[in-house]
Order: C-alpha cells, then sequence, then structure tokens
C-alpha cells in the first residue's frame, strides 16, 4: 500500500458515511415547506372578506376555521342570520343562525372542501393518509420554483401545491365542488405574506374555478392554534 494511503482510505470512508446520513436526514419538500411557514399547524381559524365573481357576486365575508386532519366550521356573514356549514370528519352538520338543523352523512362536495383545507393547510402530508410525489420540473407552472402532487388514500383524484424559492406555499390547485356555484377545478395563488406569531401566512388569494374568476380573497385576521378550537366547536358546540 502507498504511504499514507490507509489514513486517506480511512477519511474518506468516514466522510462518506458522513454525506449518505446528512442525505438520508436532509428535510423533504413539505418539511421544509412547513419550517418555512414557521411550524406545524393544528388548527387555524381566520377572518376573511371577498370580492366575490361567481354565482352571486358581491363583497362576501366569512370566518373559516380548521382542525387537522379534516374539520372544518365555515361561517358565512350575511345581512340576515348568520350561515354555518360544519364539518368533524364525518357528519355534516348547518346551522341557520342559532338553529343547529340535523345531522347528515357528508357528501363528496363537503369532502371536496375538507381535503383542500387540509393539503393547503400542508401538515396532513406528513401521514398515511395521503400519498405524494414532486411534480416534475417541465410541468411546473410559470414563477414556481418546485411543486407536489398529493393524493388521499383510497382516492383517485390528486391536489397540486406549488412552492416559491422561498418554499412557501403559493398556489394550489384540485377538484372542488362549491354549492351553489358548481364544481370543477379550482386553482388559487396565494401572497402578500406576513408574520403572524412567528409564521409566515399569505393575507390574499385568487381563485378561478375550471378557469373562471371566481374571487379575491382578502384575510383580515389570522388566528394560529387557537386554544378555543376543540373538536366540539366543528360538532356543532357554541
Amino acid at each position: 500500500m502507498i504511504p499514507g494511503n490507509e489514513e486517506s482510505g480511512k477519511r474518506f470512508g468516514r466522510w462518506s458515511v458522513l454525506v449518505f446520513f446528512l442525505a438520508g436526514c436532509s428535510p423533504n419538500l413539505v418539511e421544509r415547506a412547513i419550517d418555512a411557514r414557521g411550524g406545524a399547524i393544528e388548527s387555524y381559524r381566520k377572518e376573511v372578506e371577498a370580492d366575490v365573481e361567481a354565482g352571486i357576486p358581491g363583497q362576501w365575508s366569512w370566518a373559516l376555521a380548521y382542525r387537522a386532519p379534516d374539520s372544518f366550521r365555515w361561517s358565512l356573514h350575511t345581512f340576515g342570520e348568520e350561515q354555518i356549514l360544519l364539518f368533524d370528519g364525518e357528519t355534516a352538520r348547518h346551522q341557520l343562525g342559532g338553529a343547529l338543523l340535523p345531522a347528515t352523512s357528508a357528501d363528496d362536495a363537503v369532502r371536496s372542501q375538507a381535503q383542500w383545507f387540509a393539503v393547503t393547510s400542508l401538515d396532513v402530508l406528513r401521514t398515511e393518509e395521503v400519498h405524494w410525489e414532486e411534480v416534475p420540473a417541465g410541468d411546473l407552472p410559470p414563477g414556481v420554483a418546485r411543486g407536489l402532487r398529493a393524493r388521499f388514500a383510497g382516492s383517485q383524484t390528486s391536489f397540486e401545491l406549488f412552492f416559491d424559492r422561498s418554499t412557501l406555499l403559493v398556489g394550489a390547485r384540485g377538484p372542488v365542488a362549491l354549492a351553489p356555484i358548481g364544481a370543477g377545478l379550482l386553482d388559487a395563488t396565494f401572497s402578500d405574506f406576513r408574520s403572524v406569531d412567528g409564521y409566515r401566512l399569505p393575507h390574499r388569494g385568487e381563485y378561478r374555478l375550471d378557469g373562471v374568476p371566481l374571487m379575491r380573497e382578502r384575510v383580515l385576521d389570522w388566528k394560529v392554534n387557537p386554544p378555543d378550537l376543540s373538536p366540539d366547536i366543528f360538532a356543532g358546540a357554541q
């Protein structure tokens, strides 16, 4: 053996092991996106104003609460009684004013909305409930750096998420049903990221349904992981 090669070989071996270890431990796209945002989000509530262009055009406002993995409470503020759609992961309910209507089995429309809220919140992508893969660079829309395609276990439909160079979620698209407007491919872009309790969250969104402008959204207030969003809230508790 040439003098010095034995020690050089040992150093190379140790370096190879280190590189292999670091490569195996490097965060994947989902982990990087969650870290870029500021961390995990178990639940949130946001107050929204929107200029709606389809269905019943005009300026609308609502509160949306979400709790992982698939519960949501969508409260539509109207001039009359507040209308609320609740979903606790199994059962859908409607609440009109203070009256809670009988529970019904969730239909495909409600589940499509729950899946949209789940994938765009990112954390569900860490679970076995969702399978995902990166979108090839050649298939990415203009202006985004990376993307992924996600599919819930047992489902044939998929959602696509798109990220900028900072790995912030700046776009999403997937099949969603929005009664009474209709069902189709919902395409969203997110912008105006601001700091909220250590998280970087979008305060503007633009949505299209099957290529037709749907609404422009302005988030007035974010609450991340608020302590009052218990599971009972999504079953109709006040």
